[in-house]
């Protein structure tokens, strides 16, 4: 691993993204003969986050590209990546998403588990990074195996000094290689925001790929994405829950029913009854969704 494309998508939050370059940029990699390029989208920011990178950033190795406004997540992350492999030559690319501040070790980290990946399975995998909430109460994202192949309830696995298998990833702090990418491609453009990184992952995983956590925490990104009561999409009007589930940034039914289908295609039918359900019956939804929850 010596070249690496560093993937971003932004949309505002000029802060965060900042932010995440700074640490970025200050990762302790002096010590090896590594280097990086930053591949950023930024779709359609109102808030001069192309002019505040090139000015705090001029002197480093960053490509801004232009997003129509309607990429979402999943579509940025697809531009920054293509933009990539138009310029090629690198060993790998790295998810970073621009909510998480890197912590020194990233690199060292990396590398290692490139090197293992290589000795152990005589290819390259995808490295998942594991990153905490900023009071370090508690894991964010990373790793996790499906516990249950028929509800696909998830574990995730806390760092703990040595490479851990997993099934599936999140995309906040995750590296793929080259060896991936020649056989799975990038990201399916199907998705319109989220689901591309468990898609992905998984996929690669499916076909005998390593997938695994880096032995120690990569990064600080606190979730934002917890589970609510229901009480706020119960008391939507009808019409207004059926755009809340069908939205990229809602319930993002459409992410969810291709995921199933790519991946789970026996959950297909079930998922799209209880997608529908969710709308249609709410308080019922959430008395049964509550009930379930406590036998997991």
């Amino acid at each position: 691993m010596n070249n690496v494309a560093v993937l971003i998508t932004v949309f505002n939050r000029v802060d965060k993204t900042l932010n995440c370059l700074q640490s970025l940029f200050e990762a302790n990699k002096n010590h090896l003969d590594l280097q990086f390029k930053v591949f950023l989208t930024d779709d359609g920011s109102t808030d001069g986050t192309r002019d505040k990178i090139l000015s705090r950033f001029s002197d480093k190795n960053i490509v801004i590209l232009n997003g129509n406004g309607q990429l979402f997540w999943n579509g940025g992350m697809i531009n920054s990546w293509q933009a990539a492999l138009n310029e090629g030559g690198f060993d790998g690319y790295l998810w970073l998403n621009n909510d998480s501040i890197v912590l020194s070790n990233l690199w060292d980290e990396l590398v290692a588990a490139d090197k293992y990946s290589k000795q152990e399975f005589n290819k390259g995998g995808i490295y998942v990074g594991s990153t905490y909430n900023l009071e370090r109460t508690s894991l964010s994202y990373g790793g996790f195996n499906f516990v249950s192949k028929m509800t696909l309830k998830d574990e995730f696995l806390i760092p703990n000094g040595s490479f851990q298998n997993c099934q599936a990833a999140h995309g906040n702090v995750t590296y793929v290689s080259n060896d991936v990418v020649k056989r799975e491609g990038i990201f399916c453009d199907g998705y319109i925001h989220s689901g591309g990184d468990h898609d992905y992952s998984y996929l690669a995983y499916k076909h005998g790929f390593p997938v695994f956590i880096l032995k120690d925490y990569v990064g600080i990104c606190d979730n934002d994405h917890t589970e609510k009561d229901g009480s706020d999409f119960i008391n939507l009007s009808l019409t207004n829950r059926f755009k809340y589930l069908k939205s990229p940034l809602g319930f993002n039914l459409h992410n969810t029913l291709l995921f199933q289908k790519r991946c789970f295609p026996y959950r297909y039918l079930p998922v799209l009854v209880s997608g529908y359900a969710r709308a249609l019956f709410p308080r019922l939804y959430y008395t049964i969704y509550k009930y379930l929850r406590k036998l997991a």
